[in-house]
């Protein structure tokens, strides 16, 4: 008879006690039972999110009505945001061009005020170019004379009143000006233009006296100067003189093409610098009526 196993008196323990179906499994080692609770409940929460609804898409068009109908529709829709896209566009070009237009009206203004002080500086420039010639004139006759008992010493003091043209370039920089009329922008270029002729003569006119007052860098005392040194200071201060009447010429231009613009050198003071008469005073002179006749005959009208 075979012999019965001997029956163990107590069964070992197993390792982790069997987990019922559907019951929370215990929290393994460094983790709470607060963390493993949490990760339950989002795990069964996402197993119940609710899915997204998707429309089906309307039936395809069934006769050529309802196709010509979906074209419209969608044709229609583009062409009211295109012209929705233009309309906001156009506004904002027009904003723009409305504040760079009072930009610019405010750089004229103050044009026109350096335009005015620039026509003092000329009047006064002038009279001290010609005093200088007038002194040198004197030292030509009586070189050596002492400073003192000069009827004048030269002076070559110089002051400018420059125009601005920021707000202008910056309109053109930004291409606002291609959202203007052509004939505005031309009226602007005109004026600019017009402004940097005097700028620029007058620039050249400050050169000319720095050369003509060179001889101050070696002695400025008159009666030290030489013959030479007297008739070459007397030829560049004629030079300059000469480059200043050209920004008179170009103040009286100004002045007369823009009539906004302040009142500036007339013809008047331009004939009076080069000694010149005018016609009507000129025709009482033989020799000068008829070279103007000769000129007449060329074509000339006074």
């Amino acid at each position: 008879m075979p012999e019965t196993p001997d029956i163990p008196e107590e069964l070992p323990l197993a390792d982790v006690a069997a987990v019922p179906a559907g019951a929370t499994p215990p929290p393994s080692e460094g983790e709470t039972a607060e963390s493993a609770e949490t990760t339950h409940v989002a795990e069964t929460a996402k197993e119940h999110e609710t899915m997204l609804d998707v429309h089906p898409a309307h039936h395809a068009a069934s006769s050529w009505k309802e196709f010509f109908i979906h074209i419209a529709t969608i044709v229609l829709g583009l062409l009211i945001a295109i012209a929705l896209e233009q309309a906001v566009e156009h506004f904002h070009h027009r904003r723009e061009v409305a504040e760079v237009r009072e930009e610019l009206r405010g750089e004229r203004e103050a044009n026109k005020d350096s335009f005015r002080s620039e026509t003092t500086h000329w009047r006064w420039e002038t009279a001290e170019l010609e005093n200088n010639l007038m002194v040198l004139a004197y030292l030509q006759k009586h070189p050596g004379t002492p400073d003192e008992k000069l009827p004048g010493c030269l002076v070559w003091f110089h002051a400018s009143s420059s125009p601005s043209q920021a707000v202008w370039d910056a309109a053109k920089t930004s291409g606002v000006t291609s959202l203007m009329h052509r004939e505005e922008v031309e009226q602007y270029e005109d004026t600019y233009n017009q402004l940097k002729k005097i700028d620029d003569a007058r620039s050249l006119a400050y050169d000319a006296m720095n050369d003509a007052s060179r001889y101050e860098l070696t002695d400025n005392r008159l009666s030290h100067l030489s013959p030479a040194q007297i008739g070459e200071t007397t030829t560049l201060t004629q030079i300059a003189l000469t480059k200043h009447w050209l920004e008179g010429v170009a103040l009286e231009n100004t002045a007369r093409k823009f009539k906004d613009f302040p009142p500036s050198i007339t013809s008047d003071e331009l004939s009076l610098v080069r000694n010149r008469k005018n016609v009507a005073e000129g025709m009482k002179d033989p020799a000068f009526a008829q070279t103007i006749s000769r000129m007449k005959a060329a074509g000339y009208v006074p």
